[in-house]
């Protein structure tokens, strides 16, 4: 027969979240930027859903400038 091993555990155990060893919380969003090199423009895609943006001082669309 097999035992529970939450019963001898914390009685908050079974209901509480521990993250793998190792593993990161944080989510990175890629970052696009204008294709101009002189230019400070970027901007973060926050949903696959969203459309590229252009850059407001050149009016190129930005391209993708970080993994992600």
């Amino acid at each position: 027969m097999l035992t529970n091993t939450y019963d001898t555990a914390e009685p908050d155990a079974q209901n509480s979240y521990s993250p793998l060893i190792g593993s990161s919380s944080r989510v990175e969003s890629p970052r696009y930027r204008c294709p101009v090199v002189s230019c400070h423009q970027t901007w973060y895609r926050h949903e696959t859903s969203e459309d590229i943006p252009h850059c407001p001082i050149h009016d190129l669309v930005l391209v993708r400038d970080s993994k992600g």
